[in-house]
């Protein structure tokens, strides 16, 4: 991206922009390359700036939420990354519709301020996401699940902007939803999701969070950088457990290292690439279709060029 292009796009915006920025540091597994400009509007006036400017110029843009969930490549991504995590920040009580008490949350709320806040209000049927580290927008474009609970389970309407600028509502009907993904046209950014939850009784909520956090400190790496779960999980037979089976925990190539603990996570043990993840994906891939007959299929997003 030349340097008048860049000023031209920053000059549009009330939020923040960074260029040539390391993706590494702005994704949860710490690999990747630089992206020619990141952004972070801050309202929808400012996300329509920026569409309508990649528009007019062709310039591709990718999506990006808390960085979780995705492997950039070393050399980077060419176009505009945007990030929705600075601006798009609310959540709200908005009415009741039934028994299920209505919550406004922004595609950038972090999930876990949003399991604090139906925690706070004694609300419960968000605690099995508690310990997801992604954003409203990501988790509801990837169907986030966790302990037999999906996004799908508890979104009344996904309200998301067109590549054109334009502004949708989608009520949960009209959404299709698919084992991790959220069928959007292309070039949809989600801005917001309605959700249904429930008043709980006594400490119902505190009891799940306890359990679930319990059971995801047993089973997850902790304090390391990894993406979450690398590989959809397979009909039949979990991801990780395949993994496990096949003694490929521990596997590494370079820096990055099948975790101990989790067959289905990889991590970074400080100085990996993504090309060494990538590699290590693609054994294992290789191993499980060898000796089990079962294609894996990643559940994180890789994006960028090799």
């Amino acid at each position: 991206m030349k340097g008048d292009t860049k000023e031209e796009l920053k000059s549009l915006l009330k939020g923040k922009s960074s260029f040539d920025a390391p993706m590494a540091k702005y994704t949860s597994l710490g690999v990747g390359g630089r992206a020619d400009a990141l952004v972070f509007p801050q309202d929808e006036e400012d996300l329509r700036e920026i569409l309508q400017f990649a528009k007019e110029r062709a310039i591709p843009y990718y999506i990006l939420g808390n960085g979780t969930n995705v492997v950039v490549r070393d050399r980077g991504l060419r176009g505009i990354v945007i990030s929705l995590c600075r601006g798009f920040r609310r959540v709200r009580i908005i009415g009741r519709e039934d028994e299920e008490v209505l919550i406004d949350a922004e595609a950038g709320v972090n999930l876990k301020h949003l399991v604090r806040f139906t925690r706070e209000r004694n609300l419960t049927g968000l605690e099995a996401f508690t310990g997801i580290p992604g954003t409203v927008g990501g988790a509801l474009a990837m169907n986030a699940g966790a302990f037999g609970s999906e996004m799908r389970d508890v979104v009344k309407s996904v309200t998301m902007m067109e590549g054109t600028g334009s502004v949708m509502i989608k009520e949960r009907r009209k959404l299709r939803f698919n084992y991790r993904n959220l069928v959007l046209s292309k070039g949809s950014i989600i801005l917001r999701g309605i959700l249904g939850v429930t008043e709980a009784r006594g400490g119902e909520v505190v009891a799940k969070l306890k359990d679930f956090r319990r059971l995801r400190f047993q089973s997850q790496p902790r304090n390391m950088p990894t993406a979450g779960s690398i590989f959809k999980n397979p009909k039949g037979t979990p991801a990780g457990q395949l993994i496990d089976e096949l003694g490929l925990k521990g596997h590494r190539i370079g820096n990055a290292r099948v975790s101990e603990k989790h067959g289905n996570f990889i991590v970074n043990e400080g100085d990996a690439t993504a090309a060494e993840v990538l590699a290590l994906m693609a054994f294992i891939r290789d191993e499980v279709y060898e000796k089990r007959g079962i294609r894996l299929t990643p559940e994180v997003h890789i994006i960028g060029e090799g």
